[in-house]
């Protein structure tokens, strides 16, 4: 496959057939929210298309040694040295826009559009593909907001970029998330009527396959407190876990001390055993169990006196 050709299907995949948000619905939340005019669409779109870019080229060339539950928290940092310079500058100079924005310009920073794009082609590719990766991508996410601005515009006021055009048109609730989710689905339908026709072997119902981010989150926090802070896992290859030397043990055909019979048991503690693993339940039961006997405890002094 020559470069063009690969080029031409990273840019394929990333915005039609894996089209952010009217096949894999990312971002749903800021779009539906803010894209009411063109406006804010337009303002919206050029936002995430810098803040994809930074924050993939970026992982591209700094985090594919870093283990995955560390690279969620430093994509977050990436977008985070975009969206507050944007910020300043459009409190400073756009004062209208942040005011229409409110809480969902900083909000931006936690964009699941980033993680998912930088864990599922930036870490694994070189600089050039998470360009253009990002690029597609941020585009495509960029032309759905910008379609959906304008017609929410035209419906809701008559109005195109604040001009009236004395439309007979006056539909408020379009401006709603619900009215933002109606046109979405719309949208959804025809480019998944589109994708069908014309890639009819690309099966874009894959696209809502997020096994890239669930992979991230491997590990419960209360491991990832007990651990050192190891992003690189340097040293980890001499670790030896107890599930290892089960395997080994029962490949060499020797029984462990917890295997054995009920006949031949002995009273000797097992030199290995495994703990079982900790659950939030196991710590909410605890929790209880205080409380009752403190309850309990409380009432058995106030019988006594």
């Amino acid at each position: 496959m020559s470069n063009q050709s690969k080029v031409l299907k990273t840019i394929r995949n990333s915005a039609i057939i894996k089209n952010p948000l009217l096949f894999e619905a990312i971002g749903l939340c800021s779009v539906v929210a803010l894209a009411r005019s063109l406006k804010l669409a337009l303002f919206l779109a050029c936002v995430t298309f810098v803040q994809m870019i930074i924050c993939e080229v970026l992982s591209s060339l700094l985090l594919k040694n870093v283990k995955r539950y560390w690279r969620v928290a430093l994509y977050v940092i990436f977008s985070v040295m975009v969206v507050f310079p944007i910020m300043y500058l459009t409190l400073r100079f756009f004062p209208n826009i942040a005011v229409n924005f409110g809480i969902f310009l900083p909000l931006m920073a936690v964009n699941s559009l980033i993680a998912l794009h930088c864990e599922r082609v930036a870490v694994k590719s070189d600089v050039k593909k998470s360009f253009i990766d990002a690029v597609s991508a941020s585009l495509s996410y960029g032309v759905v907001t910008i379609i959906l601005g304008f017609i929410r515009e035209i419906l809701a006021n008559g109005s195109i970029w604040d001009i009236k055009l004395n439309l007979p048109v006056n539909i408020p609730v379009i401006t709603t998330p619900f009215g933002g989710l109606l046109i979405i689905g719309f949208l959804a339908a025809a480019l998944k009527a589109f994708v069908n026709a014309k890639y009819p072997d690309a099966s874009p119902e894959k696209a809502f396959d997020l096994s890239e981010i669930r992979r991230s989150h491997r590990g419960s926090i209360q491991d990832l407190m007990k651990e050192e802070f190891n992003p690189y896992g340097e040293g980890e290859d001499d670790v030896f876990s107890v599930r290892e030397y089960k395997k080994k043990v029962r490949k060499s055909k020797i029984k462990l001390p917890e295997e054995t019979n009920n006949e031949n048991e002995s009273n000797e503690t097992p030199l290995f055993v495994e703990e079982k693993e900790r659950t939030y339940l196991d710590d909410f039961s605890e929790i209880l169990s205080d409380l009752e006997n403190q309850n309990s405890s409380e009432n058995d002094g106030g019988d006594k006196q």
